[in-house]
């Protein structure tokens, strides 16, 4: 299942801080239901540095409570446009 035109922009940027946090990790490999841990190979250290890279990125904080609860590339997403306001101008 495929994203939503307002949320592929997320999908592509969460993909890139993926790549980025993951040692080998191409873009090919981050689909939306990839598992971070298991499909993924997202350990704790990695989500750790995961977590920190979308807090400064989108100049949010993520509690703990909520980070250990997103498991796949899709629930980041889906908190992530739950939580980042809308740019100026777009629907919320």
């Amino acid at each position: 299942m495929s994203f939503t035109a307002d949320e592929r922009p997320l999908f592509d940027e969460v993909r890139e801080l993926l790549t980025a946090t993951v040692e080998d990790l191409t873009a090919d490999e981050v689909q939306p239901d990839s598992s971070l841990k298991d499909d993924l190979g997202v350990d704790s250290l990695a989500r750790l540095e995961l977590v920190a890279a979308i807090e400064d990125h989108w100049q949010i904080k993520v509690p703990m409570e909520e980070a250990e609860e997103l498991t796949t590339v899709r629930e980041i997403v889906a908190h992530l446009r739950a939580t980042v306001p809308a740019p100026a101008g777009e629907p919320s």
